[in-house]
């Protein structure tokens, strides 16, 4: 099982300024030495030793994951912006010659998460076909008032490729070929679900756009077989601790609440997800930095690495 981020963002799509460039060129110059520009050699050398902040981004794009099996079956996890270069990518194959399969598995409708659609380049192919999933039974007209003429020039009838949709019973689980894939419904206004895929032994968990509060943490056991034993689990971590007490209903977790959950359901490796809009390259290295000060203070933290998700990561399970 592979899988790839191509959007990490929530709420709204965030490119970055030039400003932030320029702020990025200023701090990558006034950490440098003679020696680290002397040569090209010496340049990209020197690119490779800086903080992930300067030298690059965390992208964004809003929410986009893409698993390929390892029967090679193209699944994708919401269409938020990041499912636009997801589509280029896949224009380089059989979805560009109208002969791809995907499925995709949406967590829930608010725009963040369905609004890459429209720009989605497969869906204009004659000859792809996509199955659709949901536990939502109104996923294709929610889908189909995102583009009424009003909001978008095209509507989704109107795109040529094949779409089939299909309602998950909640909690149903669902098998492509070798790949085990159950939903669980998740604390979030106007409902969510996350995703749970198992494969040859490997587990991957999918839980974006999920509150978890001091209420919700004394009712965590009810999802134990969720999360248990997941080898990775992407987790809703839009706010701080601080921020999810002042943002209580909002919908959103924290760093902190997801570490515990991980370390109660010895969950090996947590990807902090769904990053704030309002927060730069600085403030998500900070993010990261602060988890993993908070998991050294739990004693029973044992293997559980914690990381940032980023666009362009892959994880090869």
């Amino acid at each position: 099982m592979k899988i790839k981020f191509w959007g990490v963002r929530g709420s709204i799509p965030t490119p970055i300024s030039g400003a932030i460039v320029e702020d990025k060129i200023r701090a990558a110059l006034s950490m440098a030495k003679p020696g680290d520009i002397s040569s090209p050699e010496a340049v990209e050398s020197y690119i490779r030793t800086l903080p992930f902040s300067v030298r690059s981004t965390y992208g964004g794009n809003s929410t986009c994951i893409e698993v390929v099996t390892d029967t090679s079956d193209e699944i994708i996890i919401d269409a938020g912006s990041g499912i636009r270069n997801l589509g280029r990518e896949l224009m380089k194959g059989d979805f560009g010659k109208g002969r791809g399969l995907g499925y995709i598995f949406l967590t829930h409708t608010h725009w963040d998460h369905i609004q890459g659609v429209p720009f989605f380049l497969p869906f204009y192919i004659k000859g792809n076909c996509f199955n659709i999933f949901s536990p939502f039974d109104d996923i294709k007209e929610r889908l189909d008032y995102q583009q009424v003429p009003t909001h978008f020039p095209v509507t989704l009838d109107y795109m040529p490729a094949e779409k089939k949709f299909y309602r998950l019973e909640h909690e149903e689980e669902f098998v492509l070929n070798n790949t085990r894939i159950i939903n669980k419904r998740m604390p979030h206004p106007g409902g969510a679900f996350g995703y749970r895929l198992e494969e040859n032994g490997k587990v991957f968990v999918y839980t974006t756009d999920c509150e978890f509060n001091i209420d919700h943490i004394d009712l965590i056991d009810t999802y134990r077989e969720f999360f248990l034993n997941a080898d990775v689990a992407v987790f809703d971590t839009q706010y701080t601790f601080e921020e999810s007490i002042d943002k209580m209903d909002y919908g959103h977790s924290s760093a902190s609440i997801a570490i515990d959950i991980a370390v109660k359901f010895n969950i090996k490796r947590l990807i902090l997800f769904h990053h704030d809009p309002d927060y730069n390259d600085i403030k998500l290295d900070n993010v990261l930095a602060n988890a993993r000060t908070y998991m050294s203070f739990n004693r029973h933290v044992g293997k559980l690495r914690v990381d940032i998700a980023h666009e362009g990561l892959e994880i090869d399970l």
